[in-house]
């Protein structure tokens, strides 16, 4: 009988990202078990299409719904779950909520991560194993020590998005969009973030920009489909000087695969801590990374070619410190 596995990453798009090396790792111990994902709704879009997932299973942050609907969903959701009859069960984050999940799935295999605040007896008692926070460690390898705390074998830490699916993608837009043909040597910019804490000045942007343009590369500018991050991308635009042949404006036109095949089919990469830059380290891409508040020990870009620049504030950082790391580049 065929292995059954459920991953638990009840967090934001970049965290799902960062458990593909999980998923590879399981199948390369199981190579015919089944692999399901358990995330909030929208986040797993960057994995659909992957081969060796069989379900992205979605469920809400948070509902408006009154008390005994949101009881009713989760009831399904376990009912849900504990068909599925899985054998092993790894919970990424610390939400109590997950508690009667692991419930639901019954005695079998289960590990969850530790966390200060849950040393309780009834969130230890839950699981079979209790696996170490990340502390200093990069997520990549806190998350596979997840595996390990259940005796999975780890054969490789490769964090890698399937080719060809983005192959597929970059064609589409290729049609879509002539400025990609493969004769424009362009990087992609993706200055946007939801949280503020992590934004970059809108003037140095624009006026990087410039800069790369006049390095006779031509710039794609990228961002999620919420509106302020798309206007926060017009705005941009409007500082730098040289906009209409040099730079295509695809801010809130593109999905998370769209993206990865955009960001593998360019010179390089320039972003804030975000879901892009893992995007980058997952098509093994050259990337500039500014990092403010986070810690990079923890959320660095999983890749040798992943350059980071970090300041407690962002504001701290430089035009000059990025073009430096521009001029390192084995750009050809």
């Amino acid at each position: 009988m065929n292995k059954k596995f459920l991953i638990v990453i009840l967090r934001f798009h970049g965290d799902v990202l960062l458990t593909k090396p999980m998923v590879d790792n399981i199948k390369l111990n199981f190579p015919e078990g089944e692999i399901d994902l358990l995330v909030y709704e929208g986040t797993g879009s960057i994995l659909e299409g992957d081969k060796n997932i069989a379900e992205i299973i979605e469920i809400e942050t948070g509902s408006k719904k009154n008390i005994l609907l949101r009881v009713k969903d989760e009831i399904n959701l376990w009912k849900k779950l504990n068909s599925r009859k899985y054998d092993y069960a790894f919970f990424l984050t610390t939400q109590w909520r997950v508690v009667p999940m692991s419930w639901a799935i019954g005695n079998v295999m289960k590990a969850a991560v530790d966390d200060k605040k849950r040393k309780k007896n009834l969130w230890i008692k839950s699981f079979s194993q209790i696996f170490p926070e990340a502390q200093d460690n990069h997520i990549v390898k806190r998350n596979l020590l997840a595996l390990e705390s259940l005796g999975l074998r780890i054969f490789n830490e490769d964090l890698t998005l399937d080719p060809s699916i983005l192959d597929i993608e970059f064609k589409a837009l290729k049609k879509n969009y002539p400025f990609l043909t493969n004769q424009n040597s362009y990087c992609v910019i993706h200055p946007s973030s939801r949280r503020e804490k992590k934004l970059w000045d809108k003037e140095k942007f624009g006026r990087l920009i410039n800069l790369l343009i006049e390095k006779n590369l031509s710039v794609v500018v990228t961002s999620g489909p919420d509106l302020h991050e798309i206007e926060y991308v017009e705005e941009i635009l409007k500082k730098a000087d040289s906009v209409d042949k040099k730079v295509l404006n695809l801010a809130g036109k593109t999905s998370l695969l769209d993206l990865a095949a955009l960001i593998k089919g360019s010179k390089f990469f320039i972003g804030l801590d975000s879901v892009a830059s893992h995007i980058a380290a997952s098509v093994d891409k050259e990337s500039i990374t500014l990092f403010g508040p986070s810690n990079p020990a923890n959320w660095k870009p999983w890749s040798d070619k992943a350059r980071i620049i970090a300041r407690e504030d962002l504001r701290h950082i430089e035009i000059k410190d990025v073009m430096s790391l521009v001029d390192e580049m084995p750009v050809k």
